[in-house]
Formats: C-alpha cells, sequence, structure tokens
C-alpha cells in the first residue's frame, strides 16, 4: 500500500513538473530580449542604451527607490532638489545622475517606463550576473551613465553631452548604498509590490486566459524578485568578510572621526577605483590598498590614429578591450558579456567612442559661452604658445579643417612618473603587473590561441615558483583552473576574447616576466603594465576638466599654474567657471563647511589624490612673479578652448 502511495506521489509530482516546465517554456517566449534590431544593433543607441551585463535591480525596485529605501540611500527626506528647489531632493539626483531628456515626467509605468528613468539605464529582461532571460524587467547601467554629462554653468545646465565623463556621478558611493539597501530587512517583495502598485496600479486583463497567465507570470515575478533578494543579500553578507561593510554614500558625515579608517579614502563624485574592481573580479584578491582613483574620462575622439591606446596608462590597446574591461570591473560576468546582445552593445559602443566628436559632433566651447568665445586675432597668439611648449606630446587641430592632426615627436610616449610627476597610484596599485596576463585569459579563445593562454599560465606560474614566490604561483594555478573551466563553458571561445600580442614580433612573455622588451614591440601588446602615462591628443579640452587622470585639479587655469592648486575642496554638483575652464570649487578643509550640492571633501592629501606633477610650461614659482610666463599662459588658456 504504501509502495502504491508512493509510486502515485511520483507520477503526480513528475506531471507537475511536466506542466511546469511547459508553461516556462511557453512563458519563455515571451519574455525573449533579444532584438536583431535592438538597442544594440547601431552604435549611438547601444552607447545610450545598450545592455552590457550591468543589470543592477528589478525595474520595479527602481520604480519605489525613492519611496521605500531612502533612509538606506541617506538622502534626507525633506532635502530640495538642487536643480529644482520646489520639488524634494531624488536619490538619483543625490549621486548625480543625469535626467533623461526623453522623459514626459509621468510615472515610470508601461512600456515606456525606461525613459522616465535616468539618462544612461536600460531596462532588459536579463537577470544579473547570470543574464538568464525572464518576464521580470530589470534596470542596468549603459555605457552613457558614465561617460555622458551637462554643463552646470550660472545660468543653467547645458544639453546632455555624449561622451562627456559625468563629473557629478558618485557611482562607487552609489554601488555601496544600494549594498546597504538591500541589506535592509524591511525590503521584501511584499513592500516593493505595495509602493509599485500605489505609483502604477495594474489594469485587470480582459479575459479568462489573460487573467489566468497575468496570474501565473504576477507569482513568477514575485518569486524571481524574492530570489534576487534573497541572492543579492547573501553575496553582500559574504562579501563583507573579504570587502568590508560597504561604505556611507559621499557626504561629510564620512569624516566623522567615529568613521572607521578604511572608509576614509572614497572616490567621490566623477572618480571610480577601476582597479580596485579589477583586482577583485579578475585575482580575486581584496583590492583594499589599492588607492589607484581615476576620474570617469571623457570617450570622444577614440579613433586609432589619435589614441592608439585607450587607456590613460597605455596599459590597454584598443577600444573594444577597454569597453569589455570597464564592464568587467563593474560586475559584469564573462557569462553576460557572452550574450550576443551584450557582446555587440560591448563593440558597438567602442566603436561609437571612435567618431564621436569627428563624425559626431560635440557642442565647442563657444556654443555654450558665446560672449567669451576667442577672436581669430586671440586664437592665433594662444596656438603660438601652444605650438611651442604643448604640441610635442599633444598634437594640434588644423586650423582649416578642424580635425585633429596626431603630430608631436613625443605623441603616444610614455611619460615616465619621475617626469611627469603625477600621482603614483595610478600605475603603482598593488598587483597590477598581476592584471595583464589575468584578464588576457578571462576570456578563453578556442583552438591554438586557447593552448596559448594556457601555456602562458603554466609559464608565470613556474616564474613565481623559481622566483619563490609561492603565493603567486597559487594565484597562476587557480587562473589556470578557471580557464579550464570556462574553455569548457565558451568551446568556441568567449565573444570579446581579444589576442595579448598584435605583432608577430611583440615578445609579451618576456614583458611579462619583467625582462627588456624591445622598444619597437611595447605598443603591440593588448594588455601591459606601464610605469607612466600616455602622451595623448586633448580634444574638447574644456570639457575634461576636472583635471589630471585622478580629478585633483578643479580647473586649467589651476593646471597652468596660474592659480595656485587648492589643497581641498568640495566637489559634487559644482558650476562651471568658463573664465578658468573648469569647476569653481569652495576650499576648505572642513568637510562641514561643505554645502548640500557639493558635499564631498576633496583632500589632496590623501593617497590616490595628489594634485602634483604635469607643471608645464612651467612650474608655480616660475610663474608666479614672472608678467611675461603669465600673459603666455593667459593667451594659452585662451586657445585651449577651441580645441
Amino acid at each position: 500500500m504504501i509502495r502504491r502511495v508512493v509510486n502515485w506521489l511520483a507520477i503526480l509530482a513528475s506531471l507537475v513538473l511536466l506542466v511546469a516546465a511547459c508553461l516556462w517554456f511557453y512563458f519563455e517566449r515571451r519574455w525573449s530580449a533579444w532584438d536583431e534590431n535592438g538597442p544594440s544593433a547601431e552604435p549611438y543607441s547601444a552607447f545610450v542604451a545598450g545592455p552590457i551585463g550591468l543589470e543592477v535591480f528589478p525595474l520595479k525596485y527602481a520604480v519605489v527607490l525613492n519611496e521605500i529605501s531612502r533612509e538606506a540611500f541617506l538622502v534626507d527626506p525633506e532635502a530640495a532638489s538642487f536643480r529644482e528647489p520646489e520639488k524634494k531632493l531624488s536619490v538619483w539626483e543625490a549621486y548625480g545622475f543625469l535626467p533623461n531628456p526623453a522623459s514626459t515626467g509621468q510615472a515610470p509605468c508601461g512600456p515606456d517606463a525606461g525613459q522616465e528613468l535616468p539618462f544612461g539605464f536600460a531596462v532588459t529582461d536579463y537577470l544579473p550576473l547570470s543574464a538568464v532571460e525572464t518576464p521580470v524587467e530589470f534596470v542596468g547601467f549603459t555605457c552613457a551613465a558614465c561617460h555622458s554629462g551637462r554643463v552646470r554653468h550660472a545660468d543653467g545646465f547645458s544639453d546632455v553631452i555624449v561622451g562627456m565623463g559625468n563629473p557629478e556621478l558618485d557611482v562607487i558611493g552609489f554601488s555601496d548604498a544600494v549594498r546597504t539597501a538591500i541589506l535592509d530587512p524591511e525590503l521584501t517583495v511584499d513592500a516593493i509590490y505595495k509602493a509599485y502598485g500605489e505609483i502604477c496600479p495594474t489594469p485587470q486583463p480582459d479575459g479568462m486566459v489573460d487573467q489566468v497567465a497575468g496570474w501565473i507570470e504576477g507569482q513568477i515575478e514575485r518569486q524571481i524578485i524574492a530570489a534576487w533578494i534573497g541572492q543579492f543579500r547573501s553575496t553582500v553578507a559574504e562579501e563583507i568578510d573579504s570587502y568590508g561593510p560597504p561604505r556611507w554614500p559621499h557626504g561629510a558625515e564620512i569624516h566623522s572621526a567615529d568613521t572607521p579608517r578604511h572608509l576614509l579614502e572614497p572616490a567621490g563624485p566623477g572618480r571610480t577605483r577601476p582597479f580596485r574592481s579589477v583586482v577583485r573580479v579578475t585575482l580575486e584578491l581584496p583590492g583594499v590598498e589599492n588607492m589607484a582613483f581615476s576620474k570617469i574620462p571623457s570617450v570622444f575622439e577614440q579613433r586609432s590614429d589619435l589614441r592608439p591606446r585607450s587607456q590613460f596608462d597605455g596599459s590597454i590597446l584598443d577600444p573594444v578591450t577597454r569597453s569589455f574591461i570597464a564592464a568587467y570591473a563593474s560586475g559584469a560576468t564573462p557569462t553576460a558579456l557572452a550574450k550576443p546582445e551584450m557582446a555587440r552593445s560591448v563593440r558597438q559602443a567602442a566603436a561609437y567612442t571612435e567618431t564621436l566628436g569627428i563624425e559626431v559632433p560635440l557642442p565647442a566651447f563657444a556654443e555654450t559661452f558665446p560672449e567669451l568665445a576667442p577672436s581669430p586675432a586671440e586664437i592665433e597668439a594662444g596656438r603660438a604658445v601652444y605650438r611651442t611648449h604643448c604640441v610635442a606630446c599633444h598634437g594640434d587641430r588644423d586650423p582649416v579643417s578642424g580635425a585633429w592632426v596626431p603630430e608631436g615627436e613625443r605623441l603616444h610616449d610614455i611619460a615616465e612618473l619621475a617626469e611627469i610627476g603625477t600621482d603614483p597610484e595610478r600605475v603603482l596599485f598593488p598587483n597590477g603587473p598581476l592584471l595583464p596576463l589575468s584578464l588576457w585569459t578571462a576570456l578563453p579563445q578556442a583552438g591554438a590561441p586557447l593552448e596559448a593562454q594556457k601555456q602562458r599560465l603554466v609559464e608565470a606560474r613556474e616564474a613565481a615558483l623559481s622566483g619563490r614566490r609561492y603565493a603567486e604561483a597559487q594565484l597562476w594555478s587557480d587562473q589556470l583552473a578557471r580557464l579550464n573551466l570556462n574553455s569548457r563553458r565558451f568551446r568556441l571561445g568567449h565573444p570579446l576574447s581579444f589576442d595579448e600580442c598584435t605583432g608577430e614580433t611583440c615578445d609579451c612573455a618576456a614583458e611579462q616576466r619583467g625582462d627588456a622588451a624591445p622598444e619597437e614591440t611595447r605598443a603591440s601588446c593588448a594588455l601591459t603594465a606601464e610605469l607612466g602615462y600616455v602622451n595623448n591628443p586633448i580634444p574638447g579640452t574644456w570639457l575634461r576638466a576636472p583635471y589630471l587622470h585622478n580629478g585633483s585639479v578643479p580647473n586649467m587655469r589651476q593646471l597652468l599654474n596660474l592659480d595656485d592648486r587648492p589643497v581641498a575642496f568640495c566637489r559634487g554638483a559644482n558650476i562651471y567657471d568658463p573664465v578658468a575652464m573648469g569647476y569653481d570649487v569652495q576650499i576648505t578643509s572642513d568637510p562641514a563647511a561643505c554645502p548640500p550640492e557639493t558635499p564631498f571633501l576633496f583632500d589632496t592629501g590623501l593617497k590616490g589624490n595628489a594634485n602634483t606633477g604635469h607643471d608645464y610650461p612651467w612650474p608655480r614659482a616660475d610663474v608666479v612673479d614672472d608678467p611675461v610666463k603669465q600673459q603666455e599662459l593667459d593667451a594659452l588658456l585662451i586657445y585651449l578652448r577651441v580645441l
């Protein structure tokens, strides 16, 4: 009797599973996100709206973020908007996200919900990390979220400038605040749905079939969101042991005397700590000691003859590899980036950066500030100074065609730290020399190239053993095991895999071992660990403030040493000063003195924040008492407005 009951129960369970599987396959056809003509199909839309594996949270939660998670994001419920004082400050604005120009001001409900979110967000059906398609819509970053900005001037704002680094976006603060919010025990599926229902009432479907289908999909959605909360919460809790707790958002409170020391070096607005993230996801090391701050860069005029290397330090060869690493370091997994739509987004967005500012024009300084447009005589006088002191490293614009001419005997050279004198952390961060090989082998290739990847890891392990670097040898063993696993997962090779070297003569193995590689072959390596900064063209100079790679110099007058560089100043939603060509900042060493719209105290005395170096044409001491040099620098400053 018992056996018969067990058999019937097994049959019943099998039938239930079969019905569930059939229903899943039926509904899955309605969830498919892949579209040959979708946003990733064309360069501009791929940059602005194409998914790149950075889904953050469900759309329903994004809609109610301000209602149920303001405390977790430390946004004062009574704070007024910086942009529109008659409205309340939103979480999005507090962290520097751009308003979407396509917004109609309506609640983010229905099929056009994405356009009511900040600029640079995509709405997809992909689960975070795994990129499995589900009926739940998720919100994720696109390239434009970080690499678009507005010029905030005394009379208002410019239009959104795609390709400009967002100087107000505290992307690390936002990421940590999301982690704080997910740990809130009051964040539940019921809380999300209750708040969402008040903002976006769901109409009752017509017909019994639609009602049943809607109910089933609703239950699936709730289960998936509940699973997302549980998994994300568990992941954040586990990461606390390795990476420490999420730091508090930007603002004076992080400088409290009671704040743990490891929370005192946040990136703040307009900056990231990219290699801390790369070390974590590629080497699986904490990266806590990595203080390699980088401002969010501008990504226009990236054509290969202008920028044969796509990073400040020359470590990345081409825009596609750069874009992959940016997404990977921000949390996109190789599995997600292998999706056809996401791989295509990365490629197309990278292609867009090569033509942006060349075939696709950017606003000129004179368009935004016509009253300060240089006269022909001022341009000619400034150009003479520029060509005397700057063209060798940065090239120049052709005065007739307006095209940037990649001329200059030192253009694209690596300026070593001893010469340029800027903050060293960007190129000397811990474990930096290990990254090129790790990144290359993070994406398996196929056939002979895959065997070459494996052989390189074996060589690196043997070199570490012979040098008695046993921990490093273990790391390469772990990397080899990961490569073997991923090579089975991506049997045809990862769609974004790249060659370590692009030239037959490149001796990358010698370079990674620390041996001297021939100078003429160094530029052939897709990834290298350089000890300096690349002399690159500087088109759109006025849009690149704040200056230096870590954003430590607010405006061009200070970079040229016409004015003193401030030791500490307030950053956030700063007004653009067109005369100084950069940001007007409040100079103070007291974090409590920073106003709500610029709450982050940028202290150049902290590790990674130094504002020294690049004393070209002359150091500040040589300029202070020399009227002739001051006059030349004034002329140079005016000429830089047209570059």
